[in-house]
């Protein structure tokens, strides 16, 4: 005999609609509860009745092999579905998903005649999102809150849009809010649900397409639980509810699904966090404030009280005026507010409101940071031991216990000392998994990020949903992290130019993967040798040189990158000339950027036979007409920097680059190369300064005119200390030379009397004994000093 079916539409993520379902749950005692979603994860259905499993969590569901296919479910604790479960699971009622199980949905995308998928990806019962790697880039429509364009031509309907619009309001949520979310007697509300959407839906043609096998196999599944159990209630997404109450054309949804591919999938539980339940996630079932919300559900009494003080809290801990006589304020005014708006109780738009005013005092910074934090929140869910995982998720669960490094959705920082053992760990498990595109942890610190040598690190940390399927995809490697980056490296120097072995090859050695050094210099002397671009090779050598300078800070074998550096270096002085030659200025611009990559490169390797060879190609750079007058200028810069060009041989020649025999042009471009770099080391040289003043004056207005965009390109690049002080320089420059040995003459008489008054107050700020005796001249005070 067939049993009674009573339908809960209910929208997906509201504590008020929760706790309503849950009411009418414990007043029907159902011998059997459906709740829409997909039936490939009921083998997993179950670990969300175990008490380690904190929401909030997704069901994660891919086809095997294919994890980057991933669709999510998420659950918060006041998400009405979830309340369904966890009442079946502690009363042992029969539980089941309902819905067009995901194996048909990705059969059909995998099939070469399926149509291109839409913009608007379909979503299942809590809103399944398609992974994307990018935050912004995770749509998922949920089925209630808009009706398919593919299913129903140009036509999208917003259910809670329309029931808002119909009542007056031009918020939905607001309208949602008052009437469900605040509702103190839920009595009628789910009936009044299914006839606000048996009316919308009479308005409308019926649902095609995929939409109507969805409901098909709601229906079927009904059916089947309806000649097992007296009682039967199904909690579906609302715009569904009418679609459900007739059983009857059994033949035609049979029709309907009948010969539906399928491929096999995996389903296992994931943490999630609120930040991806808001709308601005693209998450098409989500929420503003799933925070706020949470406090609704925590908090159901006295929700303004606690939220106000939640506030004041959260504004003195960064140091803001939160006066108790200001969360009182905030309470009444909320309450006043609520009052005059006919509301029984205040909500989240009134008590911003009282906020704005009584305790961030119109200041829009506080309300952003209360938005933040607590309106949105960084709650990250936790999901049992026993849930299924990959064997590479399992090791990185093991790590980060160890390590403890619990992974959190509020960003913070993490500084780490290298010299520590356990600091050493925590920073080889980052340098992994960043190679293997788990970016978990990202450098913060502008030293150290680069290999030079420090023995600190700063990381910046956040664990996001996503990762979860990263590790996933990444398990293809290997199932430990080791295992997995090692074969991560190994596949991608096989595809990998020089320079990106290189990179590949400094990036590997904080990640403590010796293992696969070996290969990957090898692999880089076979690219090397077939390589004759010169720019490539100045690319490729810094990082080899930082890895054998720094290598050993943590214990790396640098000597074997040695015969490497030397065959780099051998090989761009051969083609240093011919490829400095007759270069266009972007080529130029594109040859002075590799001059400074190999000059720092020999500089960190710091070993003369090297900076010797180096030291004589660019003096013939110089010498070598053909060259750009950019680069032989760059050239002059970088023999001043290594010190085989002092003040005479830089100004000569300077007065042979800027002599009037060279075009302005061609003058200002060698001008430029020399002036870039450090603006302290051309300070200090009088004669290079002497020389640019003379030619820049006897340059007529237009040539001067004409080469002003070059040198104020060339200046640009100075600090503004270091340009202030080159204009200090060029102002004295007309002056007579003193010598700065002697010191200047005052004119003015040394009063010993008055300067021993400050003898003690010198001693004490250079830590000496204090002096006794009276200052009796000038000379017996400087030997005095010490």
């Amino acid at each position: 005999m067939a049993g009674d079916v009573h339908i809960f539409g209910i929208r997906h993520h509201g504590p008020g609609c929760a706790r309503s379902l849950r009411a009418a749950l414990e007043a029907l005692e159902p011998d059997c509860v459906l709740v829409e979603g997909p039936p490939d994860a009921e083998g997993v259905l179950s670990l969300a009745g175990d008490e380690a499993m904190k929401p909030p969590v997704a069901l994660l569901i891919y086809p095997d092999g294919a994890p980057e296919r991933a669709a999510y479910y998420p659950f918060a604790v006041f998400s009405p579905e979830w309340q369904a479960i966890r009442y079946s699971l502690a009363r042992g009622i029969p539980l089941h998903f309902m819905d067009l199980p995901l194996a048909h949905r990705f059969a059909a995308q995998a099939a070469p005649e399926a149509p291109a998928e839409s913009t608007t990806p379909e979503a299942g019962a809590e809103g399944a999102e398609d992974h994307d790697d990018s935050d912004a880039s995770m749509p998922a429509r949920d089925p209630d809150e808009a009706v398919p364009a593919s299913d129903r031509g140009d036509l999208r309907i917003d259910p809670l849009g329309v029931l808002a619009e119909a009542a007056g309001y031009n918020d939905r949520e607001l309208w949602w809010e008052h009437q469900v979310e605040q509702r103190q007697d839920p009595t009628g509300l789910f009936q009044g649900i299914l006839e606000a959407m048996t009316a919308l839906r009479a308005e409308h043609p019926p649902p095609v397409g995929h939409e109507a096998q969805r409901e098909a196999s709601m229906r079927k599944i009904i059916r089947a639980a309806r000649r097992k159990h007296a009682r039967v209630a199904v909690v579906c997404g609302a715009w569904h509810g009418p679609a459900l109450v007739d059983l009857r054309g059994s033949k035609a949804d049979n029709a309907l699904l009948k010969g539906m591919a399928k491929k096999k999938v995996v389903a296992t539980w994931i943490p999630w966090t609120y930040d991806r339940m808001t709308y601005r996630s693209g998450y098409g079932a989500g929420v503003r404030s799933p925070g706020w919300y949470q406090h609704l559900w925590e908090a159901p009494d006295r929700a303004a009280i606690r939220w106000a003080t939640r506030a004041a809290r959260l504004l003195r801990q960064q140091d803001l005026d939160a006066s108790s006589a200001g969360v009182i304020e905030v309470v009444r005014l909320a309450e006043t507010l609520a009052a005059l708006r006919d509301l029984p109780l205040p909500g989240l738009a009134e008590l911003r409101q009282a906020l704005g005013s009584a305790l961030c005092h119109g200041e829009t910074a506080p309300l952003r940071l209360i938005a933040h934090e607590l309106e949105v929140g960084h709650a990250l869910g936790e999901v049992p031991e026993g849930a299924p995982m990959v064997p590479l998720h399992q090791d990185l669960q093991r790590w980060q216990k160890k390590l403890r490094l619990r992974p959190s959705a509020e960003i913070r920082d993490l500084k780490l000392d290298l010299r520590k053992e356990t600091d050493l760990l925590r920073s080889t498990l980052l340098h992994r998994l960043v190679l293997l595109g788990v970016d978990w942890g990202g450098r913060t610190e502008a030293s150290g990020e680069r290999g030079d040598g420090s023995f600190r690190e700063q990381w910046r940390l956040q664990w996001r949903p996503e990762l979860a399927v990263l590790v996933i995809e990444a398990n293809l490697y290997g199932n430990t992290v080791e295992e997995a980056t090692i074969e991560q490296v190994r596949q991608a120097s096989t595809v990998a130019g020089l320079g990106e072995l290189t990179i590949l090859l400094e990036r590997i050695l904080p990640a403590d993967i010796g293992a696969a050094i070996p290969p990957l210099l090898a692999r880089l002397q076979a690219v090397a040798a077939v390589t004759a671009d010169v720019r490539e090779l100045m690319r490729a050598l810094p990082p080899l040189a930082r890895v054998s300078r720094y290598g050993s800070v943590r214990g790396s074998r640098e000597a074997d990158l040695a015969p490497l550096i030397d065959g780099f270096l051998g090989r761009i002085l051969v083609g240093l000339a011919p490829a400095c030659a007759s270069l266009d200025d972007d080529a130029a611009a594109e040859m002075i950027e590799g001059l400074g990559e190999v000059h720092e490169a020999i500089r960190l390797v710091d070993r003369a036979d090297l900076r010797d060879p180096w030291t004589l190609a660019l003096r013939a750079l110089m010498e070598r007409e053909s060259c750009h007058p950019r680069v032989r200028g760059r050239a002059a810069r970088l023999r001043l920097e290594l010190g085989d060009l002092d003040e005479r041989g830089l100004g000569e020649a300077a007065s042979l680059a800027l002599s009037r025999a060279h075009e302005p042009s061609r003058a200002a471009a060698w001008a430029e190369g020399l002036l870039r770099g450090s603006g302290l080391v051309l300070v200090h040289q009088e004669a290079i300064w002497r020389v640019l003043d003379g030619w820049l004056c006897a340059l007529s207005e237009e040539a001067f005119a004409a080469i002003a965009p070059m040198l104020r390109r060339a200046f640009s690049e100075f600090t503004d200390p270091e340009r202030r002080t080159m204009a200090a320089k060029v102002r004295t420059l007309g002056g007579p030379r003193r010598d700065p040995a002697n010191a200047p003459d005052t004119g003015t008489p040394l009063d010993p009397e008055r300067a021993a008054r400050v003898l003690p107050v010198l001693a004490a700020i250079l830590g000496v004994a204090a002096p006794t005796a009276t200052l009796p001249a000038p000379s017996t005070a400087a030997e005095e000093l010490p």
